[in-house]
């Protein structure tokens, strides 16, 4: 069975016939646990991948009651939560926690960071907007910036600015940072929903094997990434955008 990713729901995505693949939902934003009830009857389980760095403390807010909330693209959460601390589209402590007892739900990690990493390795479509790079990395002179392309700080070594200059990041920082981010984010389950995850969706939908390697010592063992993938050890997703509506 195909498997479909979500991130921010909109009411249009009802009318689509989900009920022929398995879902899974990246961020961990409050969309997914506001619409859940609506998935209540769907047969397979759901599989929720949060990144733990974005969920605050606080209590549950009101689900759905008929009013649908204000869609926004995959990437306005996330920047708005890196470069204006405001964490107000992501679920509360509260409501992972709500989430995480529901018979029918996975959950999974999504990183603890989400963070993004400068390199000269570009993507076939540019990721994300060219304001979102140059806010994200205020030091970095415009000049350099725009030879550059954002990535997965996990999935790529990258560069970092020092001495005024874009110098590759040295591979032991690489592999620290996977660590570190890693280390936290199971840290978060262990004290908020004393879980110790096995699947992990990858941030941007971006992997490596150095990535993949360490994931797995860390007891991960089911990998999720978006429709390209090039990895025996990666299930593969269907954008819900790409989906058509069920016929009349």
């Amino acid at each position: 069975m195909d498997v479909v990713m979500f991130h921010d729901l909109r009411r249009e995505h009802f009318e689509l016939p989900l009920d022929r693949y398995r879902l899974t939902f990246d961020d961990g934003l409050f969309s997914h646990y506001y619409y859940l009830d609506l998935f209540e009857s769907h047969p397979n389980a759901l599989t929720f991948f949060i990144t733990t760095s974005f969920i605050r403390d606080g209590k549950a807010r009101p689900v759905f009651d008929g009013g649908y909330l204000e869609y926004r693209e995959a990437s306005f959460h996330t920047q708005r939560a890196m470069i204006d601390g405001d964490l107000s589209g992501f679920m509360t402590v509260e409501e992972v926690q709500h989430l995480a007892v529901r018979p029918n739900v996975r959950i999974g990690a999504h990183s603890h960071f989400h963070d993004v990493t400068l390199t000269d390795v570009h993507p076939k479509r540019s990721r994300p907007a060219s304001s979102w790079r140059f806010k994200r990395f205020p030091q970095v002179p415009a000049g350099q910036l725009r030879t550059m392309s954002i990535r997965s700080r996990l999935a790529f070594q990258g560069f970092e600015f020092r001495d005024g200059r874009l110098k590759t990041r040295p591979e032991a920082d690489w592999e620290d940072f996977i660590r570190r981010d890693t280390e936290l984010c199971l840290e978060w389950f262990a004290r908020h929903i004393n879980r110790q995850p096995d699947l992990y969706g990858f941030p941007f939908n971006e992997y490596s094997p150095k990535l993949i390697a360490i994931l797995k010592s860390y007891g991960f063992k089911e990998f999720y990434a978006g429709s390209s993938v090039k990895h025996a050890e990666v299930i593969g997703r269907k954008d819900v955008e790409g989906l058509s509506p069920a016929p009349p």
